[in-house]
This record gives structure tokens, sequence and C-alpha cells, in this order.
């Protein structure tokens, strides 16, 4: 099951509608490690989906960009990904490396823990080199 989450994960980058398709209903969004002081979890597709929509549009310019996808395990998979992009209000540019774990059951993402970086992605994981 692993390789074919693998490539249910690899198959959502660049296809937003595709990626809130693949949403288990009790999806569970963790950026506490992505953002110091973020005291809650996001629970839910619909509050998942209007967390994404909302972040999406603060930018100009977004690109998430896949650098390293690989399996964790038999239901997870980690996602080293370059995001990079301008503010919308600002304009001021950004750009940095993140990681993502990617928990999946029965073809459905059922939680995403973000990471400030593909490295703690990676420990977190078990999956450091």
């Amino acid at each position: 099951m692993s390789q074919e989450n693998v490539e249910i994960v690899r198959d959502f980058f660049g296809n937003q509608g595709r990626f809130f398709d693949v949403l288990d209903e009790e999806v569970e969004l963790d950026i506490r490690p992505m953002t110091p002081g973020y005291q809650g979890l996001i629970h839910g597709k619909d509050a998942v989906i209007a967390f994404w929509r909302d972040y999406s549009d603060t930018w100009d310019e977004h690109v998430f960009e896949p650098i390293e996808i690989r399996e964790a395990g038999e239901d997870q998979v980690v996602v080293v990904a370059d995001q990079r992009g301008r503010g919308k209000e600002s304009g001021v540019p950004f750009e940095f490396r993140s990681g993502t774990i990617f928990t999946l059951r029965g073809g459905s993402v059922v939680k995403m823990k973000f990471f400030r970086n593909g490295e703690a992605a990676l420990e977190a994981a078990g999956r450091s080199e």
C-alpha cells in the first residue's frame, strides 16, 4: 500500500481539485510544527479546504513544488517541497523548503502535518538519513 500512497500524493500536486478530492471527511491538519504559537488543529474536510483556500489567497505566484516524495511506513508519505511566491498585499517575495507528512487510509488523506523544513518531517517520520 505504501507505493500506492506515494502515487496518490504525487498525483495531487499541481491539481488543487484532486487534492480536495482525496481528503477524508474527518481529515486533520496540524501546522503547529511549522507555525510556532499556533494552538489548534484543523479538523474536517470543509475546514481544511477553507484554510487552504485562505492560505493560498494571501499569495501571488505561490508555487508548492515537490522535491522528494517518499514512503514512510505503510500509511505515511513524506513530501519535501520548495515553496515560493510573493505576498499579495505586501509584494514581499518568499522562498523556503518545507516538509509534510501525509497519513492515508483507503486512498484518502486522513492527516497532514506540516514542518518548517524537510529534515524535520523526515526525522518525525523516522526516515532521516
